[in-house]
C-alpha cells in the first residue's frame, strides 16, 4: 500500500482505492481494507500468492466486480457505480477472452463499435490491425 506524499497534490492521483473490500460469500474477505493511491505516470506491480486478491482488485477497478465496501476513485471521481464500458479503462486478461462465435475481425471491431465509432472508422482500424 502506498501512502499519499503530503508534498504532492491530490491532482497527481489517478486511481485511488479507499477502504475497498471484496467478499463473494459474505464471510471471507478476498480483498481486505485496500487503501492505495496510484499517481499519473506511476508504474505499479501487484505481487502476491494465488488467491491474495490481485486479480479481484483489478477486476473491481475495471468494473467487472463490485466492491463489497469502500470506494474506488478515478481522477478524483467515484467509479463504483460506473459501468465498465464507461470507465475508459483497458484490460488484458490472463486468459484471452475472444467471442467464439465471431471472426477475428469481428472480435477486433466489437469494442470499437461499443465505443460508438462509425462503421467506416471501425473498418479502417480493423484493417490496420
Amino acid at each position: 500500500m502506498s501512502q499519499v506524499d503530503s508534498s504532492a497534490g491530490a491532482n497527481d492521483i489517478l486511481v485511488s482505492f479507499r477502504g475497498v473490500q471484496k467478499s463473494y460469500d459474505g464471510e471471507n474477505l478476498i480483498v481486505k481494507d485496500l487503501n492505495l493511491d496510484i499517481r499519473k505516470g506511476e508504474f505499479l506491480t501487484l505481487l502476491g500468492p494465488s488467491g491474495s486478491g490481485k486479480t479481484t482488485s483489478l477486476m473491481m477497478l475495471a468494473g467487472f466486480e463490485t466492491p463489497t465496501a469502500g470506494e474506488i476513485l478515478l481522477a478524483g471521481r467515484s467509479i463504483n457505480n460506473v459501468p465498465p464500458h464507461k470507465r475508459d479503462i483497458g484490460m488484458v486478461f490472463q486468459n484471452y477472452a475472444l467471442f467464439p462465435h465471431m471472426t477475428v475481425s469481428e472480435n477486433l471491431a466489437f469494442p470499437l463499435t461499443v465505443r460508438g465509432l462509425n462503421k467506416s472508422d471501425v473498418s479502417d482500424k480493423v484493417k490496420k490491425s
